[in-house]
């Protein structure tokens, strides 16, 4: 029983953080941008969720405008970047670090506080009867005495998780598409092509923000809450989500980049469940993290030069 729940545990997991890796694969994979912002975003996203389903919004509106809230932190950190040509590290410590003064009085203001700085609210509840995704039509309409709440959420991610997927997969397709390749390739080329590469950014920057936002979104469902402490360690999640399905499947050409990416997330979660069930403390998580995503960059290193090599 205890191996059953892991496996709903790390599937939900794997979906949830899937959706910010993909986001990851925009800024990181694509633009080459190692964006630092979203350890704001996906609690920003969090947050505006929670207080608009406490207010009684459509789950689907509220995460609509946890993407936009996410994208729009994503375009401040790219027009740092593009305009006033901070590296882009920077941009991402400065973002996220104005994000968390933001988060917390939209936290307070929002439950209807007053935000002094002192002894201020950091968690949105969220009741459980609010109207969440997994609650509401159609997952409503599955059978409860089949199908328990656990399930009905994993489903609700699973869906969203695919969504995202087909219209980002969609919209790489597309000329702007097309173009975040290129900027990410060779921006003076894409200049050559009478293009605007920082525009690209930009957009890609937003993206992957809005799709952090979303993740934080789901979070905030799975947990029941957003607190402040929610954007901690997202940078290594979503980077080695990505590092992990673009190795590990890097042969498989039948696979698209975004499944690879979803894959490498589910991957990534199995290995904490593991760890999990082989009894060490929850404590360890950040470390084990950090561990895992080590081995991920040496494996990928080790591949990329047998590549080289074999090339050769």
């Amino acid at each position: 029983m205890e191996f059953i729940s892991s496996i709903e545990v790390f599937l939900e997991n794997g979906f949830m953080y899937a959706v910010m890796a993909l986001g990851y694969f925009v800024t990181y994979s694509i633009l080459d941008f190692p964006d630092l912002t979203v350890e704001g975003t996906v609690l920003t996203g969090g947050v505006v969720f929670a207080l608009m389903i406490g207010a009684g919004i459509n789950p689907w509106v509220a995460m609509l405008a946890a993407f936009i809230c996410g994208a729009l932190a994503g375009c401040v950190t790219g027009v740092l970047h593009v305009k006033l040509k901070i590296r882009p590290l920077l941009c991402g410590i400065l973002v996220s670090t104005a994000l968390i003064t933001v988060n917390l009085i939209v936290t307070v203001v929002g439950q209807g506080g007053s935000f002094t700085g002192e002894g201020a609210l950091t968690t949105v509840s969220i009741g459980r009867n609010a109207p969440t995704l997994y609650r509401i039509f159609p997952f409503n309409l599955l059978p409860a005495s089949v199908l328990n709440m656990n399930i009905r959420k994993l489903l609700a991610f699973v869906v969203v998780c695919l969504i995202v997927k087909i219209l980002l997969d969609l919209y790489l397709k597309t000329k702007n598409g097309m173009l975040l390749y290129a900027t990410g390739n060779n921006e003076q080329f894409t200049s050559m092509l009478g293009q605007n590469p920082g525009r690209s950014k930009i957009i890609g920057l937003a993206i992957g923000n809005g799709l952090a936002a979303v993740t934080g979104a789901l979070m905030a469902q799975s947990r029941g809450n957003a607190n402040q402490s929610m954007g901690i360690g997202m940078i290594v999640i979503g980077i080695a989500s990505v590092i992990i399905g673009t190795s590990v499947f890097k042969n498989v050409r039948c696979l698209k980049p975004t499944t690879k990416v979803i894959l490498g997330a589910i991957i990534y979660q199995a290995c904490l469940s593991v760890v999990t069930l082989l009894g060490v403390p929850t404590a360890y998580n950040k470390l084990i993290m950090a561990v895992l995503f080590t081995i991920a960059l040496i494996v990928s290193r080790q591949m990329e030069i047998k590549g080289r090599r074999g090339a050769e």
